[in-house]
């Protein structure tokens, strides 16, 4: 049995209003201006073929996508997944920058019950319609009504997806396919995995219950024995005793991993636990532990349950959102630090198809299935089956919801109900928003598709404005001379260069000198040549001081080369020539004085070198 045959057999009221008050809406929308410029939250479908997938109509070709019921994007935001029920499958895609879809080619980009798509084999994936990815990006997992099952899958770093051998690749309620053998997992319709990576949590509606179990790193799934593995409605299965959990539909855990929550359409009830760091899930006790359509159960009373089918918690944690199917409406709830859910009061507590049951009036929300919220929490979204739909709500800073005005309130397959005109919205089941919020996906039962919008990203925020200029202090005149030392070459006995620059070449010696502050260094050459002692210097040679003392007097060579230091330690290369030149073999000295901006000299500094023939 498929769920939407078991969804059809729970009795509706009648429509006959509803649908007059839609007509009423299109006539509506036809003459309401345009819609001003994007704003946050608005979507806009992709044109052309890259607006949607599917094996029909003017999509993007896609496959193992009949009966498409749930999408949703990984972590990283490289890839997508549906769970097709009536493919029996799970399709993959790749995500682009963009946000545009490509399904993977050959068997990689989908696994099917029986292998058909043509897809890869997998197992416990009959009537498949809930996929999720691990925080971590490492595991992917599928709940199957008819398999009774949740799939265990490797996520690779491209996004493919591999079933784990064995008993690994998935637990089952009679442990058939080949799977290890479960408890409370009879029809099997979400699964959920805890921010923290460590536990994962299956609602099943036959058997009205959770399912509890532990993650390991590798991704292995592990139920939880006796009464901790489960909680259910009336406590079958070995399972610890529960409220509100006839025909559990959804589960899903708080940002901070304190508490869990289940909507259930047959207690029309969302029901609250607490969260151990074990991963154990307890009920609240009393009223606090779950909120019904008519306050039974025991439980606190409500509005806009009656078929709770989705429930997810905010990004901030502090508001829970339920869609129900009957009531055509999604439900708000204060959520408190220690999870406890209060229904906002008055029309502020759910939005409905008609504005029934003390609620504002919507537009595109008959059997709403599904509600998300987008990553920046500015935004909501309302998948909604019999209106082809997918609804877009402002979300306040309290929480509370606001549908958007016009056509940017809702797109539908049609452009009915006063909605933009969209494509592959028939029986929207499922939406989701890229963890980047900036495209949202929506699986299409009817349509046997996903759809691709581009969403509008909350603004960047603003810059602050420059300081204005602050008046500069009079400076202080820098009267400081560079201090230059331990000025050396090695070798100090070298062959001058043939041809070149005088320095900054591979052959000759290395100069080492250190500075204070950076400097520029002009070096000059001086030649060491023999001389007389005569008047108290050494002078050049002559007959006249012919008896003087001998000595050495240094020439200062014409020309010179700069080096532009640093402070602290600087190198260059000497290759012995000067001004083009070579030196003569014989003793030198080379001498640098360093210049700061300033205009400030330092003290010479000399190094000794010999320039040789070979």
């Amino acid at each position: 049995m498929s769920f939407a045959s078991l969804q059809s057999s729970r009795p509706r009221p009648s429509k006959a209003a509803a649908l007059m008050a839609v007509s009423a809406g299109c006539l509506l929308g036809a003459v309401m201006a345009a819609d001003a410029a994007a704003a946050t939250g608005d979507l806009i479908q992709k044109p052309d073929a890259t607006g949607c997938l599917s094996a029909v109509g003017a999509c993007s070709p896609g496959k193992a996508l009949d009966g498409a019921f749930s999408v949703t994007v990984s972590p990283d935001g490289n890839s997508a997944y549906v769970a097709s029920e009536d493919g029996d499958a799970v399709a993959v895609f790749d995500r682009a920058p963009d946000g545009t879809l490509t399904q993977k080619a050959g068997t990689a980009g989908c696994i099917s019950d029986t292998g058909t798509g043509p897809c890869a084999d997998g197992r416990a994936l009959d009537n498949a319609v809930s996929v999720t990815v691990s925080p971590d990006g490492r595991s992917a997992y599928v709940a199957s009504t008819a398999s009774g099952a949740v799939a265990v899958f490797d996520r690779a770093a491209d996004g493919t997806l591999t079933q784990k051998p064995g008993t690994a690749g998935c637990i089952s309620d009679t442990g058939a396919d080949g799977c290890a053998d479960g408890r409370a997992l009879a029809f099997a319709v979400s699964v959920t995995v805890t921010p923290d990576g460590r536990s994962a949590y299956v609602a099943s509606a036959i058997s009205g219950a959770v399912a509890v179990f532990d993650r390991a790193p590798d991704g292995t799934l592990t139920q939880n024995p006796g009464t901790a593995g489960c909680v259910s409605e009336t406590g079958a299965g070995g399972c610890a005793d529960g409220r509100a959990l006839g025909f559990a539909v959804s589960v899903t855990v708080s940002p901070d991993g304190n508490s869990a929550y289940v909507a259930s359409a047959g207690s029309d009830a969302v029901a609250v636990f607490d969260r151990a760091p074990d991963g154990t899930l307890t009920q609240k006790p009393g009223t606090a532990g779950c909120v019904s359509e008519t306050g039974a159960s025991p439980c606190a009373d409500g509005r806009a349950l009656d078929g709770a089918f989705s429930v997810t918690v905010s990004p901030d944690g502090r508001s829970a959102y339920v869609a129900s199917f009957v009531s055509d409406a999604v439900a708000v709830f204060d959520r408190a630090p220690n999870g406890t859910l209060t229904q906002t009061p008055g029309t502020a507590g759910c939005i409905s198809e008609t504005g029934a049951g003390g609620c504002a009036d919507g537009r595109a929300l008959e059997d709403a299935g599904s509600v998300t919220v987008s990553p920046d929490g500015r935004s909501a979204y309302v998948a909604s089956q019999q209106s082809d739909a997918v609804a877009v709500l402002d979300r306040a800073a309290d929480g509370t919801l606001a549908q958007k005005p016009g056509t940017a309130g809702c797109i539908s397959d049609t452009g009915a109900g006063g909605c933009a005109d969209g494509r592959a919205l028939v029986g929207a089941r499922s939406v989701t928003v890229s963890p980047d919020g900036r495209s949202t996906y929506v699986a299409s039962r009817g349509s046997g598709a996903v759809a691709v919008f581009d969403r509008e990203p909350l603004p960047a925020p603003r810059p602050d404005p420059p300081e204005p200029p602050q008046p500069r202090p009079p400076s202080v005149p820098d009267t400081t001379r560079p201090l230059l030392s331990g000025l050396s070459l090695s070798p100090a006995r070298f062959r001058a260069a043939a041809k070149g620059p005088s320095a900054a070449a591979r052959v000759g010696s290395r100069v080492s000198y250190r500075l204070s502050e950076p400097a520029t260094v002009r070096f000059r050459v001086e030649r060491a040549l023999p001389g007389r002692r005569a008047r108290g210097r050494c002078a050049k040679p002559r007959r006249s001081n012919r008896r003087g003392k001998r000595c050495t007097r240094n020439i200062t060579l014409p020309g010179a080369f700069t080096h532009q230091g640093k402070t602290g330690q600087n190198t260059l290369t000497f290759r012995g020539r000067l001004r083009g030149r070579k030196l003569r073999p014989g003793r030198y000295r080379l001498r640098a004085i360093a210049t700061d901006p300033a205009g400030n000299k330092s003290q010479p500094a000399r190094g000794r070198f010999r320039i040789v023939r070979r």
